[in-house]
């Protein structure tokens, strides 16, 4: 190989090319972690908001003696009867928002099974909502092995239903309206543990 040699002006000149690359090196993979972190913390922000808010628009659609039984800070709980007496559009959309505001301040879990007990007239459980929950995620790939498995745990569910709710999942999902078919199909699975002596 030819032995290269370089003036000094020549070697000064490649200082700062070798600065950019050492900065894109280094410091770019760097950059591109923060942002993606900094990405996912936002992505995970607006589906806990979301969340909350859907959790608040099921909480509106109760009436004032299913709402007296649920045990929501006061705030909360007179806010969602207001709700159910604003007629206009514009200040239900208000109200709304002002809800899912609240719903900020307040740990939803307990108030997601008192929805729940509510809706289904059944006592659940903590670690009955956490058992749901995880099949409710296996179902919703709509693996008919994961249908079978469940299937053999409670065997007196309809089959039927239970393949219903599961289309309905994922025939809503890509249109972005898949909380109200998953809420059925969460129902029904509490149901099926309830009626087995699940806890």
């Amino acid at each position: 190989m030819p032995e290269v040699s370089l003036t000094r002006r020549e070697v000064l000149s490649y200082i700062p090319l070798f600065h950019s690359l050492t900065f894109q090196v280094f410091l770019f993979p760097a950059e591109i972690m923060e942002n993606d972190y900094q990405d996912k913390s936002r992505s995970q922000a607006k589906r806990e908001a979301e969340s909350l808010q859907e959790l608040g628009e099921e909480l509106i659609k109760l009436s004032r003696q299913q709402l007296e039984g649920m045990g929501l800070p006061d705030a909360l709980h007179n806010a969602l009867i207001d709700a159910g007496s604003i007629k206009s559009n514009i200040a239900a959309r208000r109200q709304r928002q002002f809800i899912g505001t609240l719903m900020r301040d307040v740990d939803p879990e307990p108030i997601r099974r008192a929805l729940l007990e509510t809706l289904t007239g059944l006592s659940v459980e903590a670690e009955l909502v956490n058992e749901a929950r995880m099949w409710l995620e296996r179902l919703s790939t709509g693996d008919p092995a994961i249908m079978d498995s469940f299937m053999g745990l409670f065997p007196g569910l309809d089959r039927q239903r239970l393949r219903q709710l599961v289309r309905n999942i994922k025939k809503d999902k890509p249109a972005g309206k898949s909380s109200k078919s998953s809420k059925a199909l969460e129902h029904f699975i509490i149901t099926g543990m309830n009626d087995k002596g699940i806890s």
